[in-house]
This record gives C-alpha cells, sequence and structure tokens, in this order.
C-alpha cells in the first residue's frame, strides 16, 4: 500500500501519525484518502479549490511533483510526502 509522509507541523489533525498507509490510486487520492482518516488534514496541504497550496510541496518517492501532477498514479510502496511551508525572519 502506498503510503503518506505528514510533516510534524501537519500532524495535528493524524493525531500525531507521520506515516500513514492509505488505500489509494493516485497523489491526489493518497490525500483524500488521509482527510477521510484524519479530518482537517487535506486543508493543509489543498486549497479551497482542490489545487496544492502555493506554498505546499508534494514528492512521489523522493521526486518533487509538479504542481499540476496530482493525478499521477501510485502504487504498492510508493510514498507521498509532503514538505509544509515555514516562515520566519
Amino acid at each position: 500500500m502506498p503510503q503518506v509522509h505528514v510533516p510534524s507541523r501537519y500532524r495535528v489533525p493524524t493525531k500525531g501519525e507521520g506515516r500513514i498507509e492509505v488505500s489509494a490510486s493516485t497523489v491526489r487520492a493518497c490525500i483524500e484518502a488521509v482527510e477521510a482518516r484524519y479530518p482537517g488534514f487535506q486543508e493543509l496541504v489543498f486549497d479551497a479549490k482542490g489545487e496544492l497550496h502555493f506554498f505546499s510541496k508534494l514528492f512521489l518517492n523522493g521526486e518533487l511533483l509538479d504542481r499540476n501532477a496530482l493525478d499521477t498514479p501510485v502504487s504498492g510502496d510508493d510514498i507521498v510526502a509532503v514538505l509544509a511551508p515555514a516562515a520566519g525572519g
């Protein structure tokens, strides 16, 4: 099963879970599967239009995904990793 790796700053909705196995066939469906189990997670990753938030990044097996590649297929041992935006000054 694919896994979604959740950065620590996004783990409030996931109750501290950092690695979540999901049954999904695309990157988008992986995020939606985490949302189904942990409501509130998806709004951290996607905006109201269902697009990736401007500063968020998604990786598939360590490779940065293009913002328009949310429907990329996943299977087996694939890992979807979310990179949370950070700001400072």
